[in-house]
């Protein structure tokens, strides 16, 4: 029979979590990376506040946000999991609706976060300014729910930069390193089709372009017409 708790014990947890996530907070806000919103979200709220996010989702037309091309499927990747791609350059957030783009994503991700699946950023010319404060995308987060965390596989960022990095850095110490820590940082096309065939994306004309800027075009031919990488 499974032990019952100590109140007082769990009490004390409580207080030294919401401090830990007090100190997160402050040094967030020290750091210009903004507020971090409220202390973690039990999974019994999690799970509500996903239900109905979802369940919003599924009662509008979000067309609009589909045509930004910002978030959208592809195939699978090496090892048969289903990818969801993210275009950083089309993030443009002075003329996006945040609350409508939040309740698209939770419409397209959750066939994918029943299973294990992989996104795949592109971060090639993205500027993402201004940018989505570290509370909003730890809201998003806990928005798609423990689903997203437990089977998200792998981050695939192609073209990094340095304040990218830097951002994702805070991330995983401030905001939730479950998910922050499975980021992996790719400097060539070549390389990401690694991990995910190339037949298996559907890649912007731009992402092409800003590789063979950064990189020379070293081992990448691309037939201008079909976009096919050889």
């Amino acid at each position: 029979m499974a032990l019952i708790k100590d109140p007082d014990q769990r009490r004390k947890e409580q207080w030294e979590k919401t401090a830990q996530a007090q100190t997160g907070w402050n040094y967030g806000r020290m750091l210009g990376f903004g507020d971090l919103g409220g202390p973690p979200l039990s999974a019994a709220e999690e799970y509500s506040l996903h239900s109905r996010y979802l369940a919003k989702a599924n009662s509008l037309n979000l067309s609009e946000i589909a045509e930004m091309k910002i978030v959208y499927r592809g195939g699978v990747d090496s090892e048969g999991r289903p990818v969801m791609v993210v275009v950083g350059a089309h993030f443009l957030l002075r003329c996006l609706d945040l609350e409508r783009f939040v309740l698209y994503v939770v419409k397209e991700f959750e066939p994918l976060i029943q299973k294990p699946y992989t996104i795949v950023y592109f971060h090639s010319a993205a500027s993402l300014q201004p940018r989505p404060d570290m509370g909003w995308m730890k809201r998003l987060q806990q928005i798609l729910g423990r689903k997203h965390q437990r089977n998200l596989h792998a981050i695939y960022v192609l073209h990094p930069t340095f304040g990218l990095k830097a951002a994702v850095l805070a991330m995983q110490l401030l905001v939730d390193n479950v998910v922050w820590n499975k980021v992996v940082y790719i400097d060539r096309l070549l390389q990401l089709f690694k991990y995910v065939p190339r037949e298996q994306l559907t890649i912007p004309d731009f992402v092409f372009q800003h590789d063979l800027e950064v990189n020379g075009g070293k081992g990448l031919i691309v037939d201008p017409r079909t976009k096919w990488v050889r």
